[in-house]
């Protein structure tokens, strides 16, 4: 749970910041690519910041998740990554 905290310390309410960085969005994005992940219940914490944060991410940010899920969405096998990239194929989180 040490990795979850740590994404999720990469949030504005903890960093202070108003808005996402885009480096924030890039380099999670630069994660969820590795092969390693793609089995990984870790990638599921990724994602899910993603929905916790969706009201602070830019519409570039949100562009650029959907634009990744699109394309690797379906590489993802652990059961909770999957649920998490339908819930933010599906959802509003990134419109």
């Amino acid at each position: 749970m040490v990795f979850n905290r740590a994404v999720f310390d990469l949030g504005p309410v903890f960093s202070g910041w108003k808005r996402v960085p885009d480096e924030v969005v890039e380099q999670l994005l630069t994660i969820l690519r590795d092969e390693k992940m793609h089995s990984s219940a870790l990638a599921a914490h990724v994602l899910n910041y993603f929905e916790y944060e969706s009201h602070r991410l830019t519409p570039r940010q949100k562009s650029l998740c959907i634009g990744f899920l699109k394309a690797h969405g379906d590489q993802f096998t652990h059961f909770h990554s999957q649920h998490v990239v339908g819930e933010l194929l599906e959802g509003d989180y990134l419109k």
